[in-house]
Protein backbone atom coordinates (compact mmCIF):
# COMPACT_ATOMS: atom_id res chain seq x y z
CA UNK A 1 0.00 0.00 0.00
CA UNK A 2 1.08 3.39 -1.08
CA UNK A 3 1.73 5.98 1.71
CA UNK A 4 -0.76 8.38 2.28
CA UNK A 5 2.27 11.21 1.55
CA UNK A 6 2.97 10.19 -1.47
CA UNK A 7 0.99 12.07 -3.65
CA UNK A 8 2.06 15.27 -1.63
CA UNK A 9 5.69 14.07 -3.14
CA UNK A 10 4.91 14.19 -6.31
CA UNK A 11 3.06 17.68 -6.10
CA UNK A 12 5.96 19.20 -4.21
CA UNK A 13 8.48 17.68 -7.22
CA UNK A 14 6.39 19.27 -9.68
CA UNK A 15 6.75 22.67 -8.33
CA UNK A 16 10.62 22.32 -7.92
CA UNK A 17 10.62 21.37 -11.78
CA UNK A 18 8.42 24.22 -12.84
CA UNK A 19 10.37 26.71 -10.31
CA UNK A 20 13.27 25.46 -12.11
CA UNK A 21 12.05 25.83 -15.75
CA UNK A 22 10.85 29.41 -14.82
CA UNK A 23 14.54 29.95 -12.94
CA UNK A 24 15.62 28.94 -16.77
CA UNK A 25 13.40 30.98 -18.58
CA UNK A 26 14.37 33.79 -16.73
CA UNK A 27 18.27 33.26 -17.29
CA UNK A 28 17.44 32.92 -21.19
CA UNK A 29 15.35 35.63 -21.14
CA UNK A 30 18.55 37.76 -19.52
CA UNK A 31 21.00 37.14 -21.48
CA UNK A 32 18.78 37.61 -24.83
CA UNK A 33 21.74 39.87 -25.76
CA UNK A 34 24.78 38.38 -24.42
CA UNK A 35 27.15 37.79 -27.24
CA UNK A 36 28.21 33.93 -27.54
CA UNK A 37 24.97 33.18 -24.92
CA UNK A 38 23.49 29.58 -26.16
CA UNK A 39 19.65 29.07 -24.90
CA UNK A 40 19.03 26.46 -22.45
CA UNK A 41 16.36 24.14 -21.52
CA UNK A 42 15.69 22.27 -18.67
CA UNK A 43 15.24 18.01 -19.37
CA UNK A 44 12.99 16.58 -17.26
CA UNK A 45 11.98 12.81 -16.53
CA UNK A 46 9.54 10.86 -14.23
CA UNK A 47 10.83 9.70 -11.23
CA UNK A 48 10.98 5.76 -10.22
CA UNK A 49 8.02 3.95 -10.08
CA UNK A 50 6.64 2.11 -6.85
CA UNK A 51 4.49 -1.05 -6.67
CA UNK A 52 1.31 -0.76 -5.70
CA UNK A 53 0.60 -4.71 -5.29
CA UNK A 54 -1.19 -6.49 -7.88
CA UNK A 55 -4.24 -6.75 -9.75
CA UNK A 56 -7.40 -9.22 -9.59
CA UNK A 57 -5.78 -10.91 -12.91
CA UNK A 58 -2.11 -10.75 -11.44
CA UNK A 59 -0.89 -8.06 -12.97
CA UNK A 60 1.46 -5.58 -11.05
CA UNK A 61 0.36 -2.02 -10.47
CA UNK A 62 2.65 0.36 -10.26
CA UNK A 63 2.59 4.31 -10.09
CA UNK A 64 5.52 7.05 -10.43
CA UNK A 65 6.33 8.82 -7.86
CA UNK A 66 6.63 12.59 -9.90
CA UNK A 67 9.23 14.11 -11.55
CA UNK A 68 13.20 14.84 -11.81
CA UNK A 69 15.32 17.44 -13.23
CA UNK A 70 17.73 15.43 -15.14
CA UNK A 71 19.88 18.07 -16.41
CA UNK A 72 19.81 22.04 -17.70
CA UNK A 73 21.12 21.38 -21.37
CA UNK A 74 22.25 23.82 -24.62
CA UNK A 75 20.47 23.93 -27.45
CA UNK A 76 23.36 23.24 -29.87
CA UNK A 77 24.52 22.01 -33.28
CA UNK A 78 28.04 21.09 -33.22
CA UNK A 79 28.20 20.44 -36.84
CA UNK A 80 26.91 23.88 -37.48
CA UNK A 81 29.49 25.10 -34.62
CA UNK A 82 32.22 22.93 -36.88
CA UNK A 83 31.09 24.86 -40.07
CA UNK A 84 30.86 28.15 -39.04
CA UNK A 85 34.10 28.25 -37.27
CA UNK A 86 35.77 26.37 -40.99
CA UNK A 87 34.15 29.13 -43.15
CA UNK A 88 34.95 31.96 -40.48
CA UNK A 89 38.93 30.88 -41.04
CA UNK A 90 38.30 31.38 -44.78
CA UNK A 91 35.94 34.84 -44.04
CA UNK A 92 39.27 36.34 -41.68
CA UNK A 93 41.67 36.23 -44.54
CA UNK A 94 39.98 37.47 -47.55
CA UNK A 95 38.80 40.66 -44.91
CA UNK A 96 42.01 40.76 -43.98
CA UNK A 97 43.69 41.02 -47.03
CA UNK A 98 41.08 43.51 -48.72
CA UNK A 99 41.12 46.02 -46.21
CA UNK A 100 45.30 45.87 -47.16
CA UNK A 101 45.28 46.25 -50.61
CA UNK A 102 42.70 49.33 -50.16
CA UNK A 103 45.21 50.95 -47.70
CA UNK A 104 47.98 49.87 -50.80
CA UNK A 105 45.45 51.36 -53.15
CA UNK A 106 45.57 54.92 -51.02
CA UNK A 107 49.44 54.78 -51.63
CA UNK A 108 48.90 54.35 -55.80
CA UNK A 109 45.94 56.70 -55.89
CA UNK A 110 45.77 58.08 -59.15
CA UNK A 111 43.06 60.18 -58.70
CA UNK A 112 44.34 63.08 -57.11
CA UNK A 113 46.94 66.06 -58.60
CA UNK A 114 49.16 64.55 -56.53
CA UNK A 115 49.21 61.19 -57.85
CA UNK A 116 51.87 59.69 -59.56
CA UNK A 117 50.31 59.40 -63.38
CA UNK A 118 50.01 63.12 -62.93
CA UNK A 119 52.95 64.27 -61.97
CA UNK A 120 54.41 61.78 -64.60
CA UNK A 121 52.33 63.64 -67.64
CA UNK A 122 53.76 67.12 -65.88
CA UNK A 123 57.08 65.90 -66.38
CA UNK A 124 56.93 64.80 -69.87
CA UNK A 125 54.94 67.57 -70.76
CA UNK A 126 57.45 69.99 -68.98
CA UNK A 127 59.75 68.29 -71.52
CA UNK A 128 57.90 69.09 -74.26
CA UNK A 129 57.19 72.80 -73.72
CA UNK A 130 61.19 72.92 -73.19
CA UNK A 131 62.06 71.01 -77.19
CA UNK A 132 59.86 73.75 -78.44
CA UNK A 133 61.39 77.27 -79.91
CA UNK A 134 59.57 79.21 -77.19
CA UNK A 135 61.13 77.21 -74.79
CA UNK A 136 63.09 79.10 -72.78
CA UNK A 137 63.76 79.97 -68.35
CA UNK A 138 60.29 78.93 -67.55
CA UNK A 139 60.31 75.81 -69.43
CA UNK A 140 63.78 74.76 -67.61
CA UNK A 141 61.97 75.71 -64.49
CA UNK A 142 59.42 73.38 -65.44
CA UNK A 143 61.45 71.05 -65.95
CA UNK A 144 63.07 70.98 -62.35
CA UNK A 145 60.12 71.49 -60.62
CA UNK A 146 58.47 68.69 -61.98
CA UNK A 147 61.31 66.44 -62.15
CA UNK A 148 61.33 67.46 -58.31
CA UNK A 149 58.11 66.49 -58.06
CA UNK A 150 58.30 63.06 -59.31
CA UNK A 151 61.42 62.16 -57.18
CA UNK A 152 59.56 63.23 -54.29
CA UNK A 153 56.52 61.72 -54.72
CA UNK A 154 57.96 58.12 -55.52
CA UNK A 155 60.20 58.88 -52.53
CA UNK A 156 56.63 59.44 -50.52
CA UNK A 157 55.17 56.12 -51.95
CA UNK A 158 58.33 54.14 -50.94
CA UNK A 159 58.30 55.52 -47.30
CA UNK A 160 54.21 55.20 -46.89
CA UNK A 161 54.66 51.20 -48.31
CA UNK A 162 57.15 50.81 -45.69
CA UNK A 163 55.02 52.89 -42.81
CA UNK A 164 52.53 50.04 -44.12
CA UNK A 165 54.75 47.08 -43.82
CA UNK A 166 55.51 48.69 -40.34
CA UNK A 167 51.34 48.73 -39.97
CA UNK A 168 50.82 45.54 -40.73
CA UNK A 169 53.68 44.05 -38.28
CA UNK A 170 51.94 45.75 -35.53
CA UNK A 171 48.77 44.23 -36.49
CA UNK A 172 50.14 40.96 -36.71
CA UNK A 173 52.08 41.35 -32.99
CA UNK A 174 48.55 42.23 -31.38
CA UNK A 175 46.63 39.44 -33.68
CA UNK A 176 49.27 36.99 -31.80
CA UNK A 177 48.98 38.64 -28.26
CA UNK A 178 45.08 37.95 -28.52
CA UNK A 179 45.76 34.81 -29.99
CA UNK A 180 47.96 33.83 -26.90
CA UNK A 181 45.27 35.56 -24.34
CA UNK A 182 42.59 33.52 -25.67
CA UNK A 183 44.80 30.63 -25.45
CA UNK A 184 45.08 30.94 -21.90
CA UNK A 185 41.59 32.01 -21.10
CA UNK A 186 40.40 28.44 -23.08
CA UNK A 187 42.88 26.66 -21.17
CA UNK A 188 41.87 28.30 -17.90
CA UNK A 189 37.95 27.79 -18.65
CA UNK A 190 38.99 24.36 -19.67
CA UNK A 191 40.09 23.98 -15.41
CA UNK A 192 37.34 25.67 -14.55
CA UNK A 193 34.80 23.27 -16.48
CA UNK A 194 36.41 20.07 -14.95
CA UNK A 195 36.03 21.24 -11.75
CA UNK A 196 32.32 22.66 -11.90
CA UNK A 197 31.22 18.84 -13.98
CA UNK A 198 32.94 16.42 -12.05
CA UNK A 199 30.32 16.78 -9.93
CA UNK A 200 27.59 15.89 -12.49
CA UNK A 201 26.17 19.16 -13.65
CA UNK A 202 26.99 20.68 -17.12
CA UNK A 203 29.00 24.64 -16.87
CA UNK A 204 26.39 26.03 -19.43
CA UNK A 205 27.84 29.46 -19.21
CA UNK A 206 31.09 29.03 -19.28
CA UNK A 207 31.05 26.55 -21.97
CA UNK A 208 29.09 29.77 -23.93
CA UNK A 209 32.43 31.69 -23.09
CA UNK A 210 34.81 29.51 -24.05
CA UNK A 211 32.92 28.53 -27.63
CA UNK A 212 32.79 32.66 -28.02
CA UNK A 213 36.54 32.96 -27.55
CA UNK A 214 36.89 29.89 -30.26
CA UNK A 215 34.99 31.48 -32.54
CA UNK A 216 37.14 34.80 -32.35
CA UNK A 217 40.20 32.51 -32.68
CA UNK A 218 39.06 30.98 -35.91
CA UNK A 219 39.06 34.02 -37.88
CA UNK A 220 42.51 34.93 -36.72
CA UNK A 221 44.11 31.16 -37.40
CA UNK A 222 43.06 27.99 -39.19
CA UNK A 223 42.19 25.05 -35.75
CA UNK A 224 40.77 22.09 -35.09
CA UNK A 225 38.54 21.43 -31.93
CA UNK A 226 39.12 17.95 -30.28
CA UNK A 227 36.24 17.50 -27.64
CA UNK A 228 36.62 14.29 -25.61
CA UNK A 229 37.47 13.58 -22.54
CA UNK A 230 39.83 17.03 -22.55
CA UNK A 231 39.22 19.87 -25.04
CA UNK A 232 41.79 20.41 -27.64
CA UNK A 233 42.94 22.89 -30.30
CA UNK A 234 44.84 22.28 -33.11
CA UNK A 235 46.80 24.67 -34.29
CA UNK A 236 49.48 24.95 -37.43
CA UNK A 237 50.52 21.18 -36.36
CA UNK A 238 50.65 21.76 -32.56
CA UNK A 239 47.75 21.74 -29.64
CA UNK A 240 47.60 25.22 -28.79
CA UNK A 241 45.44 24.47 -26.01
CA UNK A 242 45.17 20.54 -24.44
CA UNK A 243 42.98 20.25 -21.46
CA UNK A 244 44.50 22.86 -19.01
CA UNK A 245 47.52 23.39 -20.89
CA UNK A 246 48.22 25.79 -23.34
CA UNK A 247 50.87 26.85 -26.08
CA UNK A 248 51.63 30.56 -26.74
CA UNK A 249 53.23 32.03 -29.84
CA UNK A 250 56.35 34.49 -30.17
CA UNK A 251 57.11 37.04 -32.17
CA UNK A 252 60.79 38.09 -32.82
CA UNK A 253 62.32 40.04 -35.09
CA UNK A 254 64.25 39.11 -38.43
CA UNK A 255 67.13 40.27 -39.55
CA UNK A 256 66.82 38.59 -43.04
CA UNK A 257 63.18 40.33 -43.35
CA UNK A 258 64.21 44.17 -42.23
CA UNK A 259 63.63 43.71 -38.72
CA UNK A 260 60.13 42.51 -39.42
CA UNK A 261 58.47 40.04 -36.73
CA UNK A 262 58.75 36.05 -37.17
CA UNK A 263 56.21 33.78 -35.58
CA UNK A 264 57.56 31.08 -33.31
CA UNK A 265 56.52 28.83 -30.62
CA UNK A 266 57.88 29.72 -27.47
CA UNK A 267 60.33 27.47 -25.94
CA UNK A 268 61.72 26.00 -29.38
CA UNK A 269 61.63 28.98 -31.20
CA UNK A 270 60.24 26.45 -34.33
CA UNK A 271 58.61 28.71 -37.25
CA UNK A 272 54.52 29.06 -36.66
CA UNK A 273 53.57 29.12 -40.70
CA UNK A 274 50.21 30.07 -40.61
CA UNK A 275 47.40 28.21 -43.69
CA UNK A 276 44.45 30.59 -43.11
CA UNK A 277 43.00 33.32 -41.13
CA UNK A 278 43.71 37.23 -40.66
CA UNK A 279 47.40 36.34 -39.36
CA UNK A 280 48.08 34.66 -42.54
CA UNK A 281 46.81 38.06 -44.58
CA UNK A 282 48.49 40.15 -42.54
CA UNK A 283 52.07 38.71 -43.45
CA UNK A 284 51.07 37.89 -47.21
CA UNK A 285 50.64 41.34 -47.11
CA UNK A 286 53.44 43.03 -45.34
CA UNK A 287 55.97 40.29 -46.94
CA UNK A 288 54.70 39.25 -50.18
CA UNK A 289 51.95 41.97 -52.10
CA UNK A 290 53.41 45.47 -50.96
CA UNK A 291 57.20 44.18 -51.88
CA UNK A 292 55.49 42.83 -55.33
CA UNK A 293 54.12 46.31 -55.64
CA UNK A 294 57.43 48.20 -54.40
CA UNK A 295 59.33 46.10 -56.68
CA UNK A 296 57.09 47.10 -59.83
CA UNK A 297 57.48 50.63 -59.12
CA UNK A 298 61.12 50.17 -58.19
CA UNK A 299 61.45 48.94 -61.89
CA UNK A 300 59.68 51.71 -62.69
CA UNK A 301 62.16 54.40 -61.23
CA UNK A 302 64.89 52.44 -62.38
CA UNK A 303 63.85 52.89 -66.05
CA UNK A 304 63.16 56.36 -65.84
CA UNK A 305 66.45 57.11 -64.30
CA UNK A 306 68.07 55.48 -66.83
CA UNK A 307 66.70 56.48 -69.99
CA UNK A 308 66.66 60.10 -68.78
CA UNK A 309 70.12 59.94 -68.00
CA UNK A 310 71.07 58.27 -70.83
CA UNK A 311 69.82 61.21 -73.17
CA UNK A 312 70.49 64.08 -70.77
CA UNK A 313 73.74 62.84 -69.92
CA UNK A 314 75.29 63.59 -73.86
CA UNK A 315 73.28 66.70 -73.74
CA UNK A 316 74.36 70.39 -72.88
CA UNK A 317 72.95 73.05 -71.69
CA UNK A 318 73.34 76.97 -72.17
CA UNK A 319 75.63 77.80 -69.14
CA UNK A 320 78.66 75.73 -69.78
CA UNK A 321 80.09 72.91 -71.93
CA UNK A 322 79.52 69.93 -69.03
CA UNK A 323 77.27 67.13 -69.56
CA UNK A 324 75.76 65.87 -66.67
CA UNK A 325 73.33 63.14 -65.38
CA UNK A 326 69.23 64.50 -64.70
CA UNK A 327 68.77 62.23 -61.52
CA UNK A 328 71.94 60.86 -59.62
CA UNK A 329 72.55 58.28 -57.09
CA UNK A 330 72.14 60.31 -53.61
CA UNK A 331 74.32 58.17 -51.78
CA UNK A 332 76.93 58.05 -54.19
CA UNK A 333 76.94 60.56 -57.35
CA UNK A 334 79.27 58.82 -59.03
CA UNK A 335 77.44 55.27 -59.21
CA UNK A 336 75.17 54.46 -61.96
CA UNK A 337 72.70 52.28 -60.58
CA UNK A 338 69.65 54.61 -59.52
CA UNK A 339 66.62 53.01 -57.83
CA UNK A 340 63.69 53.93 -55.50
CA UNK A 341 65.45 54.14 -52.51
CA UNK A 342 68.29 56.69 -53.82
CA UNK A 343 66.90 58.49 -56.36
CA UNK A 344 67.30 62.19 -56.39
CA UNK A 345 67.57 65.02 -58.83
CA UNK A 346 71.14 66.35 -59.53
CA UNK A 347 71.27 69.66 -57.37
CA UNK A 348 73.94 70.98 -60.28
CA UNK A 349 71.04 71.57 -62.02
CA UNK A 350 69.36 73.97 -59.40
CA UNK A 351 70.79 76.46 -62.38
CA UNK A 352 68.17 76.01 -64.94
CA UNK A 353 70.63 76.59 -67.77
CA UNK A 354 72.36 73.79 -66.92
CA UNK A 355 69.76 71.10 -67.76
CA UNK A 356 70.71 69.86 -71.14
CA UNK A 357 68.02 70.56 -74.02
CA UNK A 358 70.94 70.57 -77.09
CA UNK A 359 73.05 68.01 -78.80
CA UNK A 360 75.74 70.41 -79.79
CA UNK A 361 77.57 72.50 -77.45
CA UNK A 362 77.01 76.35 -77.60
CA UNK A 363 74.01 75.98 -80.15
CA UNK A 364 70.51 77.53 -78.50
CA UNK A 365 68.04 76.87 -80.75
CA UNK A 366 69.32 72.76 -80.22
CA UNK A 367 66.52 71.17 -78.85
CA UNK A 368 66.81 67.28 -79.93
CA UNK A 369 67.93 66.18 -76.37
CA UNK A 370 64.72 68.15 -75.12
CA UNK A 371 62.84 66.30 -77.95
CA UNK A 372 64.04 63.03 -77.36
CA UNK A 373 63.38 63.02 -73.44
CA UNK A 374 59.65 64.22 -73.87
CA UNK A 375 59.39 61.16 -76.87
CA UNK A 376 60.13 58.46 -73.99
CA UNK A 377 57.39 58.43 -72.32
CA UNK A 378 55.49 56.89 -75.96
CA UNK A 379 58.50 54.79 -76.72
CA UNK A 380 58.57 50.70 -76.11
CA UNK A 381 61.25 50.07 -73.24
CA UNK A 382 60.29 47.67 -70.72
CA UNK A 383 60.89 44.24 -73.49
CA UNK A 384 64.89 44.11 -72.50
CA UNK A 385 67.01 41.79 -70.31
CA UNK A 386 67.20 45.06 -67.80
CA UNK A 387 63.41 45.56 -67.16
CA UNK A 388 60.72 42.59 -66.39
CA UNK A 389 58.40 42.07 -69.41
CA UNK A 390 55.42 42.91 -68.59
CA UNK A 391 52.57 39.76 -68.84
CA UNK A 392 52.46 38.49 -72.79
CA UNK A 393 55.39 40.09 -73.51
CA UNK A 394 54.27 42.58 -75.05
CA UNK A 395 56.19 45.86 -75.43
CA UNK A 396 55.15 48.48 -72.82
CA UNK A 397 56.13 51.92 -72.51
CA UNK A 398 56.19 54.24 -69.10
CA UNK A 399 52.99 55.20 -69.00
CA UNK A 400 51.31 51.72 -69.86
CA UNK A 401 53.60 49.85 -67.86
CA UNK A 402 52.32 52.35 -64.29
CA UNK A 403 48.56 52.02 -65.31
CA UNK A 404 49.54 48.25 -65.92
CA UNK A 405 50.44 47.93 -62.42
CA UNK A 406 47.82 50.37 -61.38
CA UNK A 407 45.19 47.63 -63.09
CA UNK A 408 46.88 44.64 -61.30
CA UNK A 409 46.34 46.26 -57.90
CA UNK A 410 42.34 47.28 -58.38
CA UNK A 411 41.91 43.57 -60.22
CA UNK A 412 43.80 42.33 -56.43
CA UNK A 413 41.15 44.31 -54.75
CA UNK A 414 38.21 43.28 -56.96
CA UNK A 415 39.26 40.15 -56.41
CA UNK A 416 39.48 40.05 -52.65
CA UNK A 417 36.02 42.05 -52.31
CA UNK A 418 34.83 39.54 -54.27
CA UNK A 419 35.81 36.72 -51.92
CA UNK A 420 35.03 38.38 -48.80
CA UNK A 421 31.69 39.38 -49.82
CA UNK A 422 30.77 35.43 -51.06
CA UNK A 423 32.50 34.30 -48.25
CA UNK A 424 30.49 37.28 -45.51
CA UNK A 425 27.66 35.57 -46.83
CA UNK A 426 28.28 32.29 -46.40
CA UNK A 427 29.09 32.61 -43.10
CA UNK A 428 26.29 34.50 -42.62
CA UNK A 429 23.73 31.53 -43.73
CA UNK A 430 25.55 29.20 -41.64
CA UNK A 431 25.38 31.73 -38.83
CA UNK A 432 21.57 32.37 -39.26
CA UNK A 433 20.98 28.52 -39.01
CA UNK A 434 23.02 28.16 -36.31
CA UNK A 435 21.02 31.23 -34.40
CA UNK A 436 17.84 29.69 -35.37
CA UNK A 437 19.10 26.83 -32.89
CA UNK A 438 21.02 28.64 -30.55
CA UNK A 439 19.86 31.87 -30.19
CA UNK A 440 17.06 33.01 -27.30
CA UNK A 441 13.34 33.83 -28.97
CA UNK A 442 11.57 36.05 -27.04
CA UNK A 443 8.43 35.03 -28.15
CA UNK A 444 9.08 31.25 -27.30
CA UNK A 445 10.58 32.19 -23.63
CA UNK A 446 7.64 34.34 -23.17
CA UNK A 447 5.45 31.16 -24.53
CA UNK A 448 7.64 29.24 -21.93
CA UNK A 449 6.99 31.40 -19.42
CA UNK A 450 3.28 31.05 -19.63
CA UNK A 451 3.35 27.21 -20.40
CA UNK A 452 5.58 26.60 -16.86
CA UNK A 453 3.69 29.52 -14.98
CA UNK A 454 0.49 27.63 -15.18
CA UNK A 455 2.45 24.24 -14.31
CA UNK A 456 4.08 25.75 -11.18
CA UNK A 457 -0.11 26.62 -10.23
CA UNK A 458 -1.57 23.32 -11.29
CA UNK A 459 1.28 21.48 -9.10
CA UNK A 460 0.73 24.00 -6.08
CA UNK A 461 -2.84 22.85 -6.54
CA UNK A 462 -2.08 19.27 -6.30
CA UNK A 463 -0.30 20.07 -3.26
CA UNK A 464 -3.02 21.97 -1.36
CA UNK A 465 -5.19 18.87 -2.33
CA UNK A 466 -3.44 16.72 -0.67
CA UNK A 467 -3.18 18.76 2.37
CA UNK A 468 -6.47 18.95 2.42
CA UNK A 469 -6.76 15.48 2.23
CA UNK A 470 -4.06 14.91 4.91
CA UNK A 471 -6.05 17.01 7.60
CA UNK A 472 -8.96 15.29 7.06
CA UNK A 473 -6.87 11.80 7.79
CA UNK A 474 -5.31 13.37 10.77
CA UNK A 475 -8.04 15.63 12.11
CA UNK A 476 -10.95 14.04 11.47
CA UNK A 477 -11.16 10.19 10.89
CA UNK A 478 -12.00 8.54 14.13
CA UNK A 479 -14.11 11.54 15.88
CA UNK A 480 -17.40 10.86 13.91
CA UNK A 481 -20.00 9.74 17.06
CA UNK A 482 -17.66 11.29 19.68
Amino acid sequence: MSSSFRGLGIGISAIFASQRALDVTGHNISNVNTPGYTRQMISNSSSFYQKLGQSGNGKIMQMGYGVDVQEIRQYRDEFLDKKYKKESTELGYWESRFSSIEELETIFNDNSEEGLQTVMNNFWNSWEQLSKPTGGLVARSMVKENAIAFVETVKNMDNLMLNFRRSKDKEIIENIDRVNEIAKKVAALNLEIQKIESHGVTANDLRDERNYLVDELSRKAKIQVIEGSTYKIAMEGRMLVDGSRYEQIGAIPDKDNSGFVRLVWKGTNEGVDFSGGSIKALIESRDIVVKGFREKLNQFVRGIAAQVNELHEVGFGVADNIQRKFFINKLDPLEDDIDLSNIEFNPALNDFDNIAAAEEAGNYEDNRVALKIAALRFEDFFSNDAYETVEDNRKHNFDEFYRNLISELGNKGQEAATAADAQRTLVDQIDYRRQSVSAVSMDEEMSNLIRYEHSYNAAARVVNAMDEMLEVIVNKIGLVGR
